[in-house]
């Protein structure tokens, strides 16, 4: 009886680690006042940051798949991950943006970070109203750890080649309201990778590969990662209209 109440708190412990990291992201911004002569003086700080918000899209990625293994799945659970994911992936991400690149745009910046987090919220509680069998195989809108991980790889990038205000900054200025639009837009994402032809072994020989690729440079190799996802989903998406039409008119 003591091993299943200890079990059963593991997914909320691990969306609980998910929400911490959310959080040192945010603190560890106010931590060194930001020199905007000298951007690259607290350059650090600022790449922990990034770093906690991937430790927590990690951790977001790892408690869903173990409350399923474990059948601990429960509405509470949900509704405290969309809470963490909120702060983690929607609060984190807008504040660093906007203390490193967008406080120069002034409200405008703010504005554009404000709708980030509405866009984030929004996403979450229509993800929490969706059927079981319409969030099993796809996503309908950009996930809101792969939005974050689309701000954070453009700041990681900007950190690894010293890219100036100007270069990052307007970049920002675009990538951030896009992302919000894509995730409370109809588009579907991938959720499972195609492995139909491949055995689970091999599957996760490629997986962990990938993975130490990433990690071994995670500037360059996280910006591929997401904006990688990015395309191949919009790519998947069109070629299934394309058919879905093709189909329309056959039948038509």
């Amino acid at each position: 009886m003591k091993n299943k109440k200890i079990i059963s708190l593991i997914p909320n412990l691990l969306t609980s680690l998910a929400l911490l990291m959310g959080l040192l992201a945010i603190f560890n911004l106010y931590q060194f006042p930001i020199d905007s002569q000298n951007l690259f003086s607290n350059s650090k700080s600022f790449w922990w940051s990034c770093i906690f918000i991937y430790a927590a899209a990690f951790l977001d990625f790892v408690d869903g798949k173990i409350a399923r293994l474990l059948n601990q799945d429960s509405e509470f659970g949900m509704h405290y991950d969309s809470f963490s994911d909120l702060i983690s992936f929607g609060l984190a991400p807008s504040l660093l943006a906007y203390n490193v690149y967008l406080f120069q745009f002034e409200k405008f910046g703010l504005i554009c970070c404000i709708f980030y987090i509405l866009c984030v919220a929004l996403r979450l509680a229509r993800f929490n109203t969706l059927d079981h069998d319409e969030k099993e195989n796809y996503f309908i809108g950009l996930p809101s750890p792969m939005a974050a991980g689309l701000i954070v790889s453009i700041i990681l990038i900007s950190f690894k080649f010293n890219f100036t205000l100007d270069v990052t900054s307007p970049l920002l200025l675009l990538i951030i309201p896009l992302s919000g639009l894509l995730m409370v837009g109809n588009v579907i994402f991938i959720k499972k990778l195609p492995n139909r032809n491949i055995s689970r072994f091999n599957f996760l020989i490629i997986i962990s590969i990938l993975s130490l690729g990433i990690l071994t440079n995670i500037e360059i190799g996280s910006f591929i990662f997401f904006y990688f996802y990015l395309f191949f989903s919009f790519f998947k998406y069109f070629v299934f209209k394309l058919k879905k039409k093709s189909k329309e008119i056959k039948n038509s």
